[in-house]
């Protein structure tokens, strides 16, 4: 079975292509191949804050988001995001919108990153299990899981990331991650297409095929798209 592979383009860009005033997200994963049906909508935005909405007329009933966090910065370093105080307001967060999801048939598949409050791979695997047929679902994003403190075992942090979460995740975004000269001060990589970066690659395609089932989706971003395609084996 051939794996379904998808590129994730910036929505600003596809709605001036067909003509609407403004996007009801910042990102669109659009396949490669047959159907042109949108797999996900992506929106920005901290849905710990409040104010954050989702439209639902994006074109896809799957909206990926990121988790959240405590902090006013999206990406800030805010320890409390990760204590009782995170984990209370996740929660209520995800009693809150449940039945509006249920409701408009809207699934939300959560983007983890290391700073949020499903930050590794241990909270992303409890949020599924805790949330068992209710309309969550998780994305598998290594690079952003990765803390630059991380790189220097993140073959390890690879390993097992792909074995909790491949088997179950909604799709694999695969990018790249680099340091950049406010690496060190942010505490932040830089994201970078597939191939562009520190990941190893090799383990990267090995692990995909081993743990991510051949039906689940790889998202990329869109920028040397053969390259990536060719380096992974998809």
């Amino acid at each position: 079975m051939r794996r379904p592979v998808h590129l994730l383009h910036d929505s600003k860009l596809l709605a001036r292509m067909i003509g609407v005033e403004a996007p009801c997200c910042s990102q669109v994963a659009m396949p490669t191949e047959g159907a042109m049906e949108a797999f996900a909508s992506f929106v920005d935005g901290n849905p710990l804050s409040d104010g954050w909405l989702v439209d639902v007329d994006a074109p896809s009933s799957r909206i990926v988001s990121w988790s959240g966090t405590l902090a006013t910065d999206l990406f800030a370093d805010e320890p409390r995001t990760w204590m009782r105080a995170g984990q209370d307001r996740f929660k209520c967060f995800l009693d809150e919108v449940a039945p509006a999801l249920r409701t408009h048939n809207r699934t939300l598949c959560f983007r983890p990153h290391h700073r949020h409050v499903l930050g590794d791979v241990h909270a992303s695997v409890r949020l599924l299990r805790e949330r068992a047929g209710e309309p969550f679902e998780v994305l598998l994003a290594p690079a952003d899981m990765l803390a630059p403190s991380m790189l220097g075992t993140v073959e390890d942090h690879l390993v097992r990331m792909f074995t909790h979460l491949g088997p179950v995740a909604a799709a694999v975004l695969l990018a790249d991650v680099r340091q950049t000269p406010e690496t060190e001060a942010s505490g932040l990589l830089e994201t970078c297409s597939f191939g562009k970066g520190a990941l190893p690659h090799n383990t990267l395609r090995q692990l995909l095929a081993e743990y991510v089932r051949p039906e689940t989706p790889v998202i990329l971003l869109p920028e040397s798209f053969h390259d990536q395609r060719q380096i992974l084996g998809v």
